[in-house]
């Protein structure tokens, strides 16, 4: 799924998803040296989810 980091912070990360779900991730979970504005192909099937709820921020 493509996504789009809208917000960082030192352990965690906001992705904001084409179908307009956004998933606080991981940094780990992310590719190395990704920021802000960054366009991520990513599979949420693949990481341990530590709140089972996505999160529409709009």
């Amino acid at each position: 799924m493509i996504g789009k980091i809208i917000d960082m912070s030192f352990t965690d990360a906001f992705i904001s998803f084409e179908d307009g779900t956004t998933l606080d991730i991981g940094i780990s979970s992310l590719p190395p040296n990704c920021k802000i504005g960054d366009t991520i192909n990513f599979n949420p099937k693949n990481i341990e989810l530590k709140n089972d709820k996505l999160i529409n921020l709009f």
